[in-house]
């Protein structure tokens, strides 16, 4: 069973001088989907699922790439949502390491500069809310709820995490470029301190 989460997540760019480099690579922070918590697509993702998953993702990807970092990549919207398979001509973002800290998976990796990396730079440059979707399969069962059904998520494999509009964690929220205007909320400065 093939699961996409749209997760609402906060991107954090860092400053041009320690994040940019003359290629026009941009690293970027992000809160990812939260475990525990029921969110827009009716699934349940338990704290040990999600470990067991990132686990497996960095030790697969770590072992496979040989060299670097590489955790995922990721692609402007969902490929489902456009109709397909995923295209390396759409990857717009290289995420290069994730965890887990308390509750929220956290994710560091950088904007690719194609042309539509650039067109989400500018997007998260200018205030524009954007969202992490975590794209995977694996196995859930049906729950009951305060009377609702549910999905509990059993079992996790993650591909990939896609920048998308519409997430459906309900915790998550945009933090600001450190180049724009927007002041950082005392939550998100916590939440951020742990990605470094």
């Amino acid at each position: 069973q093939r699961f996409e989460e749209r997760v609402e997540q906060r991107l954090t760019l860092t400053s041009l001088e320690e994040g940019q480099d003359a290629n026009g690579i941009r690293k970027v922070r992000a809160i990812g989907i939260t475990a525990g918590v029921v969110n827009g697509n009716r699934r349940r993702y338990p704290r040990p699922v999600l470990e067991s998953a990132l686990g497996e993702l960095n030790n697969h990807l770590h072992e496979s790439a040989g060299q670097g970092r590489l955790v995922a990549t990721g692609e402007a919207e969902h490929p489902s949502d456009k109709g397909g398979r995923p295209s390396l001509l759409e990857t717009v973002i290289k995420w290069e390491a994730a965890g887990l800290s308390g509750d929220s998976v956290l994710l560091e990796g950088v904007i690719l500069p194609t042309s539509k990396g650039r067109d989400i730079l500018a997007l998260v440059e200018n205030g524009v809310p954007v969202g992490v979707s975590m794209r995977g399969y694996g196995r859930s069962k049906a729950v009951k709820e305060a009377g609702d059904a549910i999905q509990e998520v059993t079992e996790l494999t993650i591909t990939g995490f896609d920048l998308v509009a519409e997430p459906s964690d309900p915790y998550a929220r945009l933090i600001e470029s450190k180049q724009g205007g927007f002041e950082m909320e005392e939550q998100d400065k916590e939440l951020l301190a742990k990605l470094e």
